[in-house]
């Protein structure tokens, strides 16, 4: 019983350990996926028109581009709405 003991707690801090680096990984690989714009245009059918176009989200500068009507601020499309403001990604 005492071996079974001794090789408990190890074993435990083992799992404890990959657990948390695993998470982290998934975590950091998770925030670099940057969502694809798309433009607002009410009078089509869809309203939201994908731009093939990677912007982020919460920076300073209005993510846009050209989808047959000049240059169009873009949204992030959320079911069948596209409704938050994007921003220009910026290249580290």
């Amino acid at each position: 019983m005492k071996n079974f003991k001794t090789l408990l707690l190890p074993a435990i801090m083992v799992l404890a350990g990959a657990g948390s680096a695993y998470a982290t990984h998934v975590n950091k690989a998770t925030a670099k996926v940057l969502p694809m714009g798309y433009a607002y245009h009410a009078d089509e059918n869809p309203v939201c028109v994908p731009a093939n176009k990677e912007c982020a989200i919460g920076g300073d500068i209005t993510c846009t581009a050209d989808v047959g009507r000049g240059l169009e601020p873009l949204f992030e499309i959320n079911g069948t709405v596209c409704t938050n403001d994007l921003s220009e990604k910026i290249n580290k």
